[in-house]
């Protein structure tokens, strides 16, 4: 089932409940801003847009510990031997509200998954205003349990499908974290300032801590004299991670707002425990300037 915003100002979002609530299409300010999907006949391919949860990225092996219990996940990233992606991002979500600008959908996981046994439920919130869009998340623990976590999201953004080549990408202040074959972190990072890319020359796939934040973080991706800008709100278990890649396509690039590192089930790097019956909240905006 696809929803559908719109707004007085010629500004709209698709959202698929039926593939984790995937952002299919957005436009704003006349701009067409999501690449989806990456494969014309495989929407999975890359995750285009997916909500990433109980963990986004990789956990080695699919194995990890939590207070003392060994648990082991299903391997599907073959190449590399690793569970990718948490257990959300193609299930079908309940609608639960839709008026013209504003839906909210949700996900009821009882823990049947013997690799992941914490229950909870998971709440996704869109809320389309002038040149922007808000995405909400909020989930519950609803097992007996304390629940480990982590939490991401997967667009992949662009204007119009033009080739990234002459883009620019500014980025903050960050630490930037090493990564193995296996595209796991090795514990090695080095420090980079904020900067402005230019994305002519450049590839990237890379998992970032960000540093010296205080509410708010921003990436902002320009062409010409348009800027699209995706904000996620830091601070204490909230989303101090980003990912930034590039499809081979190169007409795309995705930015990823997260919590943690990969891996992070076992490294402990932005690892998050949420106990029962407590809640959370994540917010990302997706804005547009010019």
């Amino acid at each position: 089932m696809n929803l559908i915003l719109k707004n007085k100002f010629g500004d709209s979002a698709e959202i698929d409940l039926s593939s984790g609530g995937a952002i299919t299409k957005l436009l704003i300010d006349g701009e067409t801003l999501i690449k989806y999907p990456l494969k014309e006949n495989d929407k999975k391919k890359g995750y285009p847009s997916a909500v990433l949860f109980p963990f986004p990225n990789r956990i080695k092996d699919g194995k990890y510990e939590f207070e003392n219990i060994e648990y082991s996940l299903e391997i599907n990233d073959i190449e590399s031997h690793n569970a990718i992606h948490g257990l959300v991002a193609f299930e079908t979500f309940e609608l639960i509200s839709h008026t013209e600008t504003k839906a909210i959908c949700k996900f009821t996981y009882k823990g049947y998954n013997v690799g992941y046994p914490f229950p909870f439920d998971i709440s996704l919130t869109y809320s389309l205003k002038r040149k922007s869009l808000s995405f909400s998340v909020e989930i519950i623990n609803t097992g007996e349990t304390n629940m480990p976590y982590g939490f991401g999201w997967h667009p992949y953004f662009g204007f119009s499908d033009e080739s990234i080549t002459g883009m620019t990408l500014k980025v903050p202040n960050r630490k930037n974290l090493e990564l193995n074959d296996r595209f796991l972190p090795t514990s090695e990072f080095k420090i980079e300032k904020e900067e402005k890319i230019s994305l002519k020359n450049t590839m990237l796939d890379n998992v970032y801590q960000l540093e010296n934040v205080q509410t708010v973080s921003e990436v902002i991706l320009k062409w010409k004299k348009k800027e699209l800008k995706v904000s996620q709100k830091t601070g204490k278990d909230k989303l101090n991670y980003l990912v930034l890649s590039m499809p081979s396509s190169r007409d795309c690039i995705a930015i990823e707002p997260q919590t943690c590192s990969t891996d992070a089930f076992n490294n402990g790097d932005g690892l998050l425990i949420l106990k029962k019956g407590k809640k959370t909240k994540f917010d990302i905006t997706v804005s547009m300037q010019g």
